[in-house]
């Protein structure tokens, strides 16, 4: 005999008027053909169906549901759902409201008319009990861990509606311009270890070559130049702190002091000590 329930957490600490804000997280097994609507509601719904067969209408389109499968409920839509009379559905479902949900279901292609979302659903459903645990013990964290897990829902989502991206994409150009900042936040966040090319193109899923060509062309410089570059900045900031130039040289990646000093003054015009003395407040 089926075992049907229904439960709803809802948000204990929400915030009125913010970009994001989980309303509420729930879980259910419905009765044979149970059926809400038609309503219209003022946030958005999202459902996630875990087994079992059912049907959602909304613009006088008609779409038949099953397991995997998501259907969104927009405000101001007005909408029915129904659950299959021999193997009614068992589903999880979240609610927010704010610009910034608005803004992730335009990403996703997802609208009135394409409501629904094949796909996704393991990331959806284990974010979405994840929502509901959340709010269930009341902690003044809950909204940032709801956030967190609604934009993990929302990654697969959009991975499973679409997946090579927004419809245009950004062109060669484009993306030739976004691998070239890929490369240079990877040698920022490097900058204070030895590193090489090789291994920042290995890293990145490049040919050396190829990877130092695109630098050169989208960022002006070659690779190791920026480096060198990045190096220096950060080495003049670090000079102005009380620390010697041995530790200087180690945070910028110079284990040589001796090294980094021919360095510094090749690309600065100067030794560390000559910029130190000259910058550093009496």
């Amino acid at each position: 005999m089926l075992k049907t329930f229904s439960r709803t957490s809802v948000h204990p600490h929400p915030r009125p008027g913010g970009a994001l804000t989980v309303l509420f997280a729930g879980h259910s097994q419905t009765e044979p053909s149970h059926r809400m609507g038609p309503q219209k509601l003022d946030y958005v719904l999202i459902h996630t169906v875990i087994e079992g067969k059912g049907w959602f209408r909304c613009r006088d389109k008609h779409y038949d549901l099953g397991a995997g499968d998501s259907f969104v409920i927009l405000p101001g839509e007005l909408h029915s759902y129904q659950a299959d009379e021999r193997h009614p559905w068992r589903y999880r479902w979240i609610s927010f409201r704010g610009s910034e949900g608005e803004r992730w279901l335009a990403a996703a292609g997802v609208d009135a008319e394409h409501p629904i979302v094949h796909g996704g659903e393991e990331t959806a459903l284990k974010a979405m009990a994840a929502v509901e645990k959340a709010f269930r013990k009341k902690e003044w964290t809950s909204e940032w861990e709801a956030e967190g897990w609604l934009r993990l829902a929302f990654a697969a989502w959009a991975k499973a509606n679409r997946p090579v991206g927004p419809p245009g994409g950004v062109g060669k150009q484009g993306i030739a311009q976004a691998e070239a900042d890929r490369a240079a936040r990877w040698l920022q966040a490097q900058s204070a270890h030895a590193v090489t090319i090789a291994q920042m193109a290995k890293e990145l899923g490049y040919h050396r070559t190829h990877l130092t060509k695109l630098f050169r062309r989208e960022m002006g410089m070659s690779p190791i130049r920026y480096l060198q570059q990045l190096r220096m900045e950060r080495a003049k900031a670090l000079l102005l702190e009380p620390l010697s130039v041995a530790e200087v040289a180690l945070a910028v990646g110079y284990a040589d002091p001796l090294y980094f000093s021919k360095s510094f003054k090749k690309h600065v015009g100067c030794t560390p000590s000559e910029f130190r003395s000259v910058h550093s407040t009496p």
